[in-house]
């Protein structure tokens, strides 16, 4: 029997009594129990449901549709249950617009399913009041009907940039079992940013919020401040653009970040950000907005060390934002090889043979590329202070401190 036939045997009621009493939540941004929503949807007495299935619209990373590529039919079932409990005359699965090819490959079997896939971003509003689901909701519903649910969740872990495969992990595992966490500086689970002895305190289990089921190691080397404004930049970029507080609180939270990555940062601007990022929770649309501000307002909460050491002391604890550093020639070390001076490509870089070289600092973009040239070592990075340098060429040799 199938997840439908199981789910008709039962009944509407029995249904969803099962999936009370299995504990199953809605997946992704939207964490709600499941039976508890399906009850809230048919009490609301919409006439002609509808049920959708598809990733939130936040969601950039996309592991949960290896759930579609390796067994599509147990989404499918799942939908096709949930479709009946509600009611539902329709059923659609919504994939990212990217996805054309993973549309053609499943389109024929979602049709025996009678199930219609679209490539578009989600219009949550559309869907006010009918059954949105999480792809991976519906994959456990199916394990429901079919009495092969075990509790757990799913999950990827991100570590050293490299995003592993999706995994169902069982209730009660640490988070420390499944991610290496000894050389971290943060986790985010989801969009939310954890310090590490929180990390190492976390349980997995169903009140875990873990959003797009990416655990992600920030190492120790990596700057928040631009992993904050990495994320705020995705957010603006997969945003439609239709929501104001969304656009517009994306817009000024990157500005802000990018203030104080590149050495403008104010303190003041810190409360403007907290205020708009809360805002945004409750004031967009659809989870782009909702959860835009998320890694932004972990930092402020757990890493406010961070924000100070950029806006107060012009200093990045990391050494990875370049507006902290100066790239300058040792004079004491130059043997005036103009090799630097070939390779830098704003040629900020001034000297000649037999002289010691002089770097711009007004228009260097502290790329490295003079550092990795110079066979000699003559070229230092620094976030400290500058010693003592020529103000005009000089013999190799020749150059006296005054």
């Amino acid at each position: 029997m199938s997840a439908l036939e199981h789910a008709k045997a039962a009944g509407v009621k029995a249904a969803i009594e099962k999936i009370a009493s299995l504990g199953i939540r809605e997946y992704g941004v939207f964490s709600e129990d499941l039976a508890g929503k399906w009850k809230r949807i048919l009490g609301e007495g919409q006439h002609e449901l509808k049920l959708a299935a598809a990733l939130n619209n936040s969601d950039t990373r996309r592991v949960f549709l290896e759930l579609l590529k390796l067994d599509a039919d147990k989404v499918f079932e799942g939908m096709q249950a949930a479709g009946y409990v509600l009611g539902a005359g329709e059923l659609v699965l919504y994939l990212p617009k990217e996805e054309e090819d993973l549309k053609k490959e499943l389109e024929s079997r979602a049709k025996t399913y009678g199930i219609r896939i679209e490539n578009a971003f989600v219009n949550v509003r559309e869907w006010q009041g009918h059954g949105l689901h999480h792809i991976a909701t519906m994959a456990e519903v199916a394990d429901a009907f079919l009495d092969s649910y075990q509790p757990g969740t799913y999950l990827a872990v991100c570590q050293g940039a490299e995003t592993g495969e999706l995994k169902r992990i069982p209730y009660g595992t640490k988070l420390n079992e499944i991610a290496e966490l000894d050389k971290a500086k943060a986790v985010e689970i989801g969009t939310k940013l954890y310090t590490v002895s929180e990390a190492e305190e976390c349980i997995i289990d169903e009140t875990l919020n873990t959003g797009d089921g990416v655990v992600t190691v920030i190492p120790e080397s990596s700057c928040l401040m631009q992993e904050a404004e990495k994320r705020l930049l995705i957010s603006r970029k997969n945003g439609c653009g239709k929501c104001t507080f969304c656009r517009e609180g994306l817009n000024q939270l990157y500005g802000h970040m990018t203030d104080i990555t590149s050495g403008k940062g104010k303190k003041e601007g810190l409360d403007m950000m907290k205020e708009i990022g809360e805002a945004m929770r409750f004031s967009c649309g659809c989870s782009v907005g909702t959860v835009g501000a998320d890694f932004t307002l972990g930092a402020m909460e757990g890493f406010m060390s961070e924000f100070d050491a950029h806006i107060k002391k012009r200093n990045c604890p990391a050494g990875v934002c370049t507006c902290f550093m100066t790239i300058y020639i040792d004079p004491n070390i130059c043997e005036g090889c103009e090799e630097c001076a070939d390779v830098c490509p704003e040629e900020c870089i001034e000297g000649k043979a037999g002289y010691i070289h002089m770097i711009d600092d007004f228009d260097c973009t502290k790329c490295g590329k003079c550092i990795e040239a110079c066979e000699y070592d003559a070229v230092v990075q620094t976030t400290g202070r500058v010693p003592k340098l020529p103000s005009r060429l000089v013999k190799c040799g020749k150059f006296k401190k005054r």
